[in-house]
């Protein structure tokens, strides 16, 4: 039974996925998939796909009266009144294939081929599931050359259900977190699995998508890459001509795959480089890094306590996985700074915090090898296993209370997180 499981664990979990999924959007509690951010992340396909218009005014036109809501967050470029989409153009890319699927499907049908109507909109919707299958298929074969398919399986699983991975591969699966996620997984494998001989390329066209995808993710392939470098398997950290070849292919290939919003950018301001939310939105010199980790309001480490056995397990690394603590840390530590030093540290609206979606795929190193640390134990690993099946249910009911609008999306207090017990 265990090793059936094991061999189908991604289409299992593609199948609770693809129900949280129905559920959620048949039942009417998450709206329509294009909304909030997701809408600015996207607008890109139907702009430039069906209406050839790079300056986005077409769908202005076409939805809003020529004018984009401010809740959208574009803004109107002072000088050249062009406008500004606060979000790049990474997470278009990824859903394109799905949107040309959609697209065809709406002309078979006689629906309007406007780029909101239900293909579209569920095409988005489900990207996003694939994409968070697609992550955790990576995370699956990086993790299986290091540690038992046992062991594997069970991080995967507690990530999934233990932290707000299901809700942003389901209700919230049009933001950027689950590409980011998928993107990620995939480049740590391509990492893992890189020689001299081949995979520089493909490394740099994965670091250049999540740069797309999410401006501040770069120091995850600045670390991944960096570690390559600086080290090789056979030698422990030392700097080696062949890393040094892989980080400038890899630099070059992902300048490349960035020149696009570097062109949009300045097609739209004249300017290559564009802070696209206006102003100086960090507060590097007093972070709030206490509230971020583990405050109710959004504490990481509140809303997804199994994390904790993740960033212990970096401190248990087996010899083949050691390489990776390093960067695997750098990235935590960083993340939790810009998190932190963000105006808006909560991230707006979500189900625990997700800002730190983007980088679970490095907690899942940790989660994996603190359970092939304690493996060999066996009254140890009935107890933690008991205590992250009842944090994995936690995490589950809370987020259903968080879909059943039992749980404010922003701002929550202490007395509030309470009530939420005793509401049906």
């Amino acid at each position: 039974m265990r090793v059936w499981l094991g061999r189908h664990f991604i289409a299992l979990a593609a199948v609770v996925c693809l129900a949280g999924y129905v559920y959620a959007y048949r039942e009417g509690i998450a709206g329509t998939p294009i909304r909030s951010d997701a809408f600015s992340y996207y607008v890109y396909l139907p702009s430039f796909i069906l209406h050839h218009d790079l300056t986005l005014q077409s769908v202005a036109d076409d939805c809003c009266g020529g004018e984009f809501p401010t809740w959208t967050g574009f803004t109107r470029w002072p000088r050249t009144h062009r406008w500004v989409d606060v979000h790049p153009i990474g997470e278009a890319v990824l859903i394109s294939p799905f949107f040309l699927v959609a697209h065809l499907l709406t002309r078979w049908t006689n629906l309007t081929p406007d780029g909101y109507t239900p293909y579209y909109q569920h095409a988005a919707g489900l990207a996003g599931l694939c994409y968070v299958l697609f992550g955790l298929w990576c995370l699956r074969g990086l993790l299986r050359r290091h540690v038992s398919a046992g062991v594997t399986d069970a991080a995967l699983a507690t990530l999934l259900f233990g932290t707000s991975l299901f809700h942003y591969a389901t209700f919230d699966s049009t933001w950027s977190h689950a590409f980011s996620f998928a993107l990620i997984g995939l480049l740590l494998d391509l990492a893992d699995r890189w020689t001299p001989e081949r995979g520089a390329v493909a490394i740099g066209i994965i670091s250049g998508l999540i740069v797309l995808v999410r401006h501040t993710n770069v120091i995850v392939p600045v670390a991944v890459v960096g570690t390559l470098a600086a080290c090789s398997r056979s030698r422990g950290f030392r700097l080696n001509a062949d890393g040094l070849r892989l980080a400038i292919t890899a630099a070059l290939v992902a300048a490349i795959v960035i020149l696009p919003q570097l062109f949009l950018y300045e097609s739209a301001t004249h300017r290559w480089f564009v802070n696209s939310y206006g102003g100086d939105r960090f507060t590097f010199t007093s972070p709030h890094v206490a509230a971020v980790l583990v405050s109710v309001r959004r504490g990481v480490f509140f809303w997804a306590p199994v994390l904790v056995f993740g960033v212990a397990g970096l401190f248990m690394t087996p010899a083949s996985l050691r390489r990776w603590v390093p960067a695997a840390v750098a990235i935590i530590v960083l993340d939790i700074y810009l998190i932190a030093s963000w105006v808006e540290w909560q991230f707006g609206a979500s189900y625990g915090h997700r800002g730190f979606v983007d980088v679970y795929p490095v907690f899942a190193i940790g989660l994996a090898s603190f359970y092939q640390e304690i493996a060999p134990r066996p009254v140890t690993r009935r107890a933690v296993g008991a205590l992250v099946v009842a944090l994995c249910a936690l995490s589950m009911f809370q987020m259903l209370q968080y879909w059943h609008g039992r749980l404010p999306m922003i701002d929550v207090t202490w007395d509030q997180y309470v009530s939420m017990f005793g509401s049906r």
